[in-house]
């Protein structure tokens, strides 16, 4: 099966209000326009912030983004959030020896997993408790909305169960649909619809689908590819996150070529959208979406199968935004050649993620009024 690229023909130039700190990535010419209906805080300041690291080897990432000056995410594998860029533990129960948190909502719950002594827990959290809270059969919490739902998923006899949390309490147990096993639950909105991913075997043949599960209670899941055929063995869809619109974005994986593309499904969801590649990269994927105003992000990489050759050649991976029309634009680097990723965006146009400095430790940042220095590679 060929493998369609989608290449964007909208030419959209990006920003040059840089900090010192941005110097060494290439320069915008002039800002980046939002897309219709984006809307950039009055006080909107370009900056690239890198927060504060706990003691120790190893990286720091953001993983989510709250209200205010509050992230979440992980640092020296142990999972901690972060005021401004000041970085704070998540208390560790009796066993567990690391984690991350995943998500937080907008009334500061976050919600995330622990692992240690050869076990996961699904957990949450709020700033000042003196420790987390176990989610019921949840080896890991994957998001949580304002209405202070968690959903994530846990293990039975084996066998993946997407679960959702309403405080200590199983709220909903989400099935797929028939003929399909769980293999991801990754995202909820503030309706209560939930995005995951699946696979069906029949005949010795298999296939995936991105799912969604409509808010009601009992609601059966829908596979987002309804229209491809049963038997396609290298075309795998990752779902990611879901906006209050119920706009579900996410990955496409064809694994024949090692191409992943970021795709976007809209409802009534009927056919996923693919918005193109950042610029000559042969790869990359979406992370996240803004609640409200369109804008998603992810990262930028390149297939060791479609080039470029040879594969060492390729620049580090690079953080991405798409403004919801027109190409992918560059988030700046950390350092010159540091690899930078990008999982969380809010409606202020703040960009959560990971990036590397000159001495090649991968910093937690976050990229502030994103759009403003985003640029055209």
């Amino acid at each position: 099966m060929m493998r369609r690229h989608i290449r964007a023909a909208v030419a959209v130039v990006a920003t040059a209000l840089l900090t010192p700190l941005l110097a060494a990535s290439p320069a915008p010419a002039s800002p980046a326009r939002p897309a219709d209906g984006v809307r950039e805080p009055a006080d909107c300041r370009p900056a690239l912030q890198v927060l504060a690291s706990l003691p120790g080897s190893g990286g720091s990432e953001v993983k989510g983004l709250g209200p205010k000056a509050l992230a979440v995410g992980a640092s020296r594998g142990l999972p901690v959030f972060w005021t401004g860029t000041r970085v704070h533990r998540v208390p560790l129960p009796a066993g567990f020896t690391g984690g991350a948190v995943a998500a937080v909502n907008a009334k500061g719950l976050m919600a995330g997993s622990l692992h240690g002594a050869g076990r996961t827990a699904a957990f949450s959290f709020r700033a000042g408790a003196r420790a987390v809270t176990l989610l019921p059969e949840g080896a890991h919490a994957a998001d949580v909305n304002d209405q202070g739902l968690i959903v994530g998923d846990g293990l039975k006899t084996g066998t993946l169960v997407g679960l959702v949390w309403d405080g200590t309490r199983i709220h909903r147990r989400l099935a797929p649909p028939a003929g399909y096993s769980l293999t991801s639950v990754t995202a909820l909105n503030d309706a209560g619809q939930i995005a995951g991913s699946g696979e069906a075997v029949k005949d010795d043949e298999s296939w995936s689908a991105g799912l969604v599960w409509p808010a009601r209670r009992g609601a059966a899941a829908v596979p987002l590819q309804r229209y491809w055929p049963a038997g396609v063995p290298y075309d795998f869809w990752y779902p990611r996150d879901i906006d209050r619109a119920g706009r579900i974005v996410g990955t496409h994986d064809y694994t024949r070529l090692d191409i992943r593309t970021p795709t976007q499904w809209v409802p009534p969801y009927t056919v996923e959208k693919e918005p193109g590649l950042l610029g000559e990269r042969t790869s990359g994927s979406f992370e996240a979406i803004s609640p409200t105003t369109g804008v998603s992000v992810g990262t930028a990489s390149d297939s060791h199968m479609d080039g470029p050759f040879p594969p060492e050649t390729a620049p580090p991976v690079q953080a991405q935004i798409w403004p919801g029309a027109g190409p992918l634009l560059a988030l700046p680097r950390l350092s010159p050649d540091g690899a930078s990723e990008a999982y969380a965006v809010s409606d202020d146009q703040r960009v959560g993620g990971t990036a590397a400095d000159a001495t090649s430790t991968s910093r937690a940042v976050i990229w502030t009024c994103a759009l403003r220095q985003a640029y055209r590679p």
